[in-house]
């Protein structure tokens, strides 16, 4: 093999060793631009924390006050502003603060008829929800006594439910010399409660709440009357000044429900006899 041809053959060899090494670049080249199949997949959001605090204000209006069947005052524009704090604590614990007011235009001491102070504490126990709440009734107007009251609440979270009824049992205990009933004696107050809703549209429900007052020991003691039963000592018709049982079994005739009912199927009766 002469020079001239030795040249070549190392030359080819040159050549077949430096085309796979230019491949093999290229390639290597290639497989380092990033691509969007072989990213992993981004990790799932995590749901937001809860609230550490809620703010709820409003107002009600109302053309007659009553607190726990008890009559208060009627007449005039009544607005009922009220403003309530509630933080989320740990292990299912809410605590609430705030405070309640009536005010009325037409009262005879003063507009500003109550301002309640409350502050609650909840727990939360699967459906239960067991509570106690400390409830300070006053007025600026001193149309009535401070009354402090100490309560026992359990309510039922049954939300879920086709047809939820969330009921209610508040148990009070009056701790300061006033009473609400006006009475001497520190009483104890038991009421019962359900709230029946029903969802007419994913932003719109209806509820009903209906509840019960009874008095577990001396609790409606200062209403006047001897006439009538039940609620009578109580309950003060609108445009009387007078309870039920002081107005006495004669007004009643004329104006309670069952003498209009047996009013009514007495003149229905009377114009059958005729025909």
């Amino acid at each position: 093999m002469n020079k001239t041809t030795a040249s070549a053959l190392i030359a080819l060899v040159g050549i077949l060793v430096s085309v796979p090494a230019s491949g093999q670049t290229t390639s290597a080249s290639a497989t380092q631009q990033p691509t969007t199949t072989s990213a992993p997949p981004p990790p799932p959001a995590e749901g937001a924390p809860p609230k550490a605090y809620t703010v709820t204000t409003g107002v009600d209006f109302a053309s007659a006050y009553f607190f726990r069947g008890i009559p208060q005052h009627s007449g005039g524009t009544i607005a009922q502003p009220f403003a309530d704090v509630g933080f989320a604590l740990k292990h299912g614990i809410t605590a609430n603060i705030g405070t309640w007011n009536s005010i009325h235009s037409t009262a005879a001491a003063g507009n500003w008829y109550e301002r309640d102070y409350y502050g609650s504490l909840t727990f939360t126990a699967g459906k239960l929800k067991p509570g106690i709440l400390y409830t300070s009734y006053t007025s600026p107007a001193d149309t009535f006594a401070t009354v402090q009251e100490l309560a026992g609440v359990l309510s039922i979270d049954d939300s879920a439910s086709a047809f939820p009824l969330s009921p209610k049992v508040v148990l009070a205990f009056e701790l300061g010399d006033g009473q609400a009933d006006g009475g001497t004696g520190k009483g104890t107050y038991l009421e019962l409660g359900v709230r029946p809703a029903v969802k007419l549209h994913p932003k719109v429900t209806l509820a009903i709440p209906v509840k019960t007052g009874l008095s577990a020991h001396n609790y409606y003691e200062g209403p006047t009357g001897s006439n009538g039963f039940g609620y009578d000592p109580i309950f003060v018709p609108l445009g009387e000044s007078r309870t039920v049982a002081e107005l006495g079994n004669a007004w009643k005739a004329q104006h309670s429900a069952r003498a209009k009912a047996a009013s009514s199927l007495a003149a229905l009766l009377g114009s059958s006899n005729t025909l």
